[in-house]
């Protein structure tokens, strides 16, 4: 194969990684994918994965590795690791090699210092990051900016306890609708008690959650652990639009003045992890950027959020955090 080929690292070949790796199979040009995990378990899953992804003709070369290569020049890495361990791997994968672009997964880190650590980590280095939140790129979502007016309402609701998968996902779309990266966090509604996430050593945190945007906007998060329903998102403003929304079954439901508050029913598509990284990729290596949001900008978001979650917890729990047991 050509030596033109463009060098990507996916870091971590859990549950996301191996998502993004599908996506990678389907991307119009050939890659040099090296899949690097210490986990031979989530490196079969994720050759697995790749081979159930079919295309009309093999283009890229891939490996699966247990540990990181030194002295490669990356031109995009994708680290899909957990908190706890993802400040360390990008100081080493930066240290060892040269790396043009990363997109990195959330929660970023589960210490307050890394995030400016990284931040002179990869400003020093030149390197163009993004976090992945992706709700902002999806076509439905992305074109609600234009509909909605001022004083937005974002509620999202499930029975589920995944309040910390999802609320850094809707607070930075939050964040794009209402164009402001400042915003306060009301925890007082909040389950006292968390409970223990499925990977061990992480809690989830049930109950209502109240961020408060500097301009006006707000969202409200409730979810619980005492039922199976789906996560159902209503969006609204003061005066114009109202949308209801089931990802789970790639349906909304449009309402608007202009047509007297009339409901409508809406196919939209709620796109997968492996629906999108080839996307992002292209769109990267094509034009040297990206709709997702920056690394600084989300990194702002990040500590406003897990810094309110810490105190929430330090003030209901007879042991004091001093950082964030999230993932």
């Amino acid at each position: 194969m050509s030596m033109a080929m463009f060098k990507v690292y996916i870091i971590g070949a859990g549950q996301i990684g191996s998502r993004h790796l599908q996506a990678l199979k389907k991307t119009s040009f050939p890659l040099d994918i090296s899949v690097i995990d210490p986990s031979p378990e989530s490196l079969k899953l994720a050759a697995e994965r790749y081979d159930t992804i079919s295309v009309e003709r093999e283009i890229h070369r891939i490996s699966f590795i247990k540990n990181m290569a030194s002295g490669e020049s990356i031109d995009l890495a994708i680290v899909a690791t957990t908190s706890d361990v993802r400040a360390g791997i990008l100081k080493q994968l930066i240290k060892k090699n040269k790396v043009k672009y990363l997109i990195l997964e959330k929660i970023l880190f589960n210490k307050r210092k890394d995030y400016e650590i990284i931040q002179k980590i990869i400003t020093k280095n030149e390197i163009k990051a993004w976090v992945n939140c992706p709700i902002r790129i999806m076509p439905f979502y992305r074109n609600l900016r234009d509909k909605l007016g001022s004083n937005i309402l974002f509620y999202a609701h499930s029975g589920k306890p995944v309040l910390m998968g999802s609320a850094i996902h809707y607070i930075d779309y939050m964040s794009y609708l209402t164009r402001s990266l400042d915003f306060k966090v009301d925890t007082s509604y909040l389950d006292p008690r968390p409970i223990s996430s499925k990977r061990k050593g992480f809690f989830e945190i049930t109950g209502t959650l109240i961020v408060k945007f500097k301009n006006k906007g707000q969202a409200i998060f409730s979810f619980s652990n005492k039922g199976s329903s789906p996560i159902i998102i209503d969006i609204s403003d003061d005066s114009k639009f109202r949308t209801i929304i089931k990802d789970s079954e790639n349906k909304a439901w449009t309402s608007d003045r202009e047509n007297n508050w009339q409901w409508k029913e809406t196919d939209m598509q709620f796109l997968m992890q492996s629906q999108m990284t080839n996307l992002l990729v292209e769109n990267i290596i094509g034009t040297g950027n990206c709709n997702l949001i920056t690394y600084k900008d989300s990194a702002k978001l990040h500590l406003s959020f897990l810094e309110s979650l810490r105190l929430f917890l330090n003030k209901h729990s007879g042991k004091k955090y001093n950082y964030y047991p999230f993932t």
